[in-house]
């Protein structure tokens, strides 16, 4: 087939018999999207074009008439699931290049992680990774000029959620996205998601003294204390555990568990994740895991829950079954008795069942007494 001549450009013409589709990256957020040092950030680039292709709708049309009709999405859950290793073997690089990008793109404000506990045919993952989009901010990356200027004081400030701050709000309450003192993202776990909780209650305290004028913490339970001496020690400090001392309290009334089994099974946790080889800032303190509605990698407190009530249904249950064996055992053992008594003051009873055991006659002539005597037994013999 020749292709035909459109613009008299033969490059230009084999390009519009190719039916290119995929990602778009506009132009714009080459400018908007970028490092610290001020150069396009092309990996949260890449992916956030990648996400927002399959935010895109698809186009249903009639089969007939080529209208559309409906529009579907492409997903199959209320948000787009992806993994950080999903993203790093798509662009070809590594799954923390993949994870700061995601990151970086959260505070930006174009994304919102989601963490979920999903049921699958393997049973149920945990801490399983969604990714919603904020419409609103990518259009004010994708389209700067029509954007509203901001106050030059705010273009300093940070807000996670992607919504610019109150004017009125004390300059000392922020801190500059990449500034000296911006916080370590990985440097505990729950700072980093405490955010995609906001909806759910915690038991978080509303202040903690954490001042040495306090006469320091209050003495704990010995259940406690073997339970913090696997907090990693660059998070042990006193104001981390007297926050984890009021949250292990409200825990215990929450959950109605007992302080053994709290003990216990963060240390399998901790265990769990070092035979892993998780790194220490990485594991989760005590009270981030003690904390409901947490992502957590591994063993989470309401899945050891769950293990444990499992378990202690299926005790009951084999319990139960035991219990009714052994009243049918004991049932049967009274009938017999009964029944021995009942053959001892019947004559008749006692010739029937001396001709069932009489081994002279054979085992045939033995199966029709023992068949006489059931027949007898089941007219006479009433057990009670």
């Amino acid at each position: 087939m020749i292709p035909r001549k459109l613009t008299g450009n033969e490059a230009v013409d084999a390009m519009a018999a190719m039916a290119v589709a995929g990602n778009v990256i506009p132009a714009t957020w080459y400018k908007t999207i970028t490092t610290p040092s001020g150069k396009a950030d092309l990996v949260a680039i890449n992916i956030l074009s990648d996400v927002l292709y399959w935010y895109r709708p698809r186009e249903v049309r009639d089969e007939y008439t080529g209208d559309v009709v409906a529009y579907q999405k492409r997903f199959a859950a209320d948000y787009l699931q992806r993994s950080y290793e999903q993203l790093s073997e798509h662009f070809g690089i590594s799954k923390r290049q993949a994870k700061d990008a995601v990151v970086r793109l959260e505070e930006l404000g174009a994304i919102r992680r989601i963490f979920r506990n999903v049921e699958s045919g393997a049973g149920m993952m945990g801490n399983v990774m969604f990714i919603a989009i904020m419409p609103k901010r990518i259009y004010e990356l994708t389209f700067p000029e029509q954007a509203p200027a901001p106050d030059p004081m705010t273009k300093k400030r940070h807000s996670y959620d992607g919504e610019g701050p109150d004017p009125g709000t004390p300059m000392s309450e922020f801190r500059h996205r990449y500034g000296e003192n911006s916080p370590d993202i990985y440097k505990d776990y729950s700072k980093t998601t405490e955010r995609l909780s906001s909806d759910h209650p915690t038991n978080q305290p509303e202040r903690l003294s954490c001042d040495k004028e306090d006469g320091g913490l209050a003495e704990t339970s010995d259940e406690f204390e073997r339970a913090w001496e696997k907090v990693p020690r660059s998070k042990a400090s006193q104001c981390a555990k007297e926050k984890a001392w009021r949250v292990w309290g409200d825990t215990l009334v929450r959950e109605e568990v007992d302080e053994g089994f709290l003990a216990k099974t963060y240390r399998r946790y901790v265990i769990q994740q070092e035979n892993a080889g998780t790194e220490q800032r990485f594991i989760a303190t005590l009270s981030t895991w003690l904390k409901p509605n947490r992502p957590i990698a591994g063993l989470s407190l309401e899945s050891a829950i769950s293990e444990r009530r499992d378990a202690r249904a299926r005790l009951e249950r084999q319990r139960a079954a035991q219990k009714a064996e052994t009243e049918l055992m004991e049932r049967e053992a009274a009938i017999r008795e009964q029944e021995a008594a009942w053959r001892e003051s019947d004559p008749r009873a006692q010739e029937l069942w001396a001709r069932a055991w009489d081994f002279r006659g054979g085992f045939g002539h033995m199966g029709d007494a023992m068949h006489n005597y059931q027949a007898y037994r089941d007219e006479k013999f009433k057990p009670g």
